[in-house]
């Protein structure tokens, strides 16, 4: 192979990465897309023999050392990739950015278990009644009362995450939100942290784009001297950027 053509296979592997089909590629996927770039490109010091294509190879190596350097400890990175159904743990080398990220996981959802998940207390004239209807159930309805109340949120919350980790993955050309929506009933804690983590797209490019063509519609009914009401323009831009 020519020294041209074995560079643009090289520079071809990044092509691939940055001009993926789906626009919003989400954080959850990083750690495996910046390790599979670095494995793939280390890969091909093996094989290359001309020298500067080797020296262009060894310094991209280099590079992406540097740069992708401890980056399952980001807590972005690793908390939405734990959260993805597709990859939890199968993404981290490092055992102890997974112990931190479920930590931080775990103390987030115990966070999320508000009063108002706990049971509601029974209405006054429901009391009334079971208590007319029979004193027999008197002592199990006390020691339910009592177990309710001394319910740990931490402890919940943990239980929570060490079922997630025991539920199978799923495919990777599956919607892991179709799969927590299935799930709600299952992980409500865990729920309501994902909502925050797995919206969190890997590139602000998708947002910048969206700005661009905001500018752009302004500038065209400007240009038609015909104002455009807030509302309006917001359905423009959602059209704008999810319509193929």
């Amino acid at each position: 192979m020519s020294d041209t053509r074995k560079r643009s296979s090289i520079w071809l592997q990044f092509k691939d990465i940055g001009n993926k089909k789906a626009d919003y590629v989400t954080a959850s996927k990083m750690l495996l897309l910046c390790k599979g770039l670095q494995l793939v490109t280390a890969e091909n010091q093996w094989t290359v023999t001309v020298q500067k294509v080797k020296e262009l190879v060894a310094a991209l190596c280099s590079a992406m050392d540097r740069k992708f350097l401890r980056m399952e400890y980001n807590t972005v990175l690793s908390e939405t990739t734990l959260l993805d159904p597709r990859f939890k743990k199968l993404a981290f080398s490092d055992r102890r950015a997974v112990d931190e990220a479920l930590q931080r996981i775990s103390a987030a959802a115990a966070a999320k278990c508000t009063p108002s998940s706990q049971p509601a207390p029974p209405l006054q004239g429901q009391v009334e009644e079971e208590q007319q209807t029979s004193a027999v159930w008197r002592l199990f309805d006390d020691r339910a009362t009592g177990d309710a109340s001394r319910r740990n949120p931490t402890a919940d919350a943990i239980m929570e995450v060490r079922s997630y980790l025991e539920e199978p993955l799923i495919q990777r050309a599956e919607d892991p939100l179709s799969w927590w929506q299935a799930k709600a009933s299952v992980f409500p804690l865990l729920v309501k942290v994902m909502e925050g983590r797995l919206c969190i797209v890997a590139t602000s490019v998708p947002s910048e784009r969206i700005f661009s063509k905001t500018g752009q519609i302004l500038t065209e009914r400007r240009n038609r001297i015909r104002p455009i009401s807030p509302s309006k323009l917001r359905h423009l831009i959602f059209l704008n950027a999810n319509l193929p």
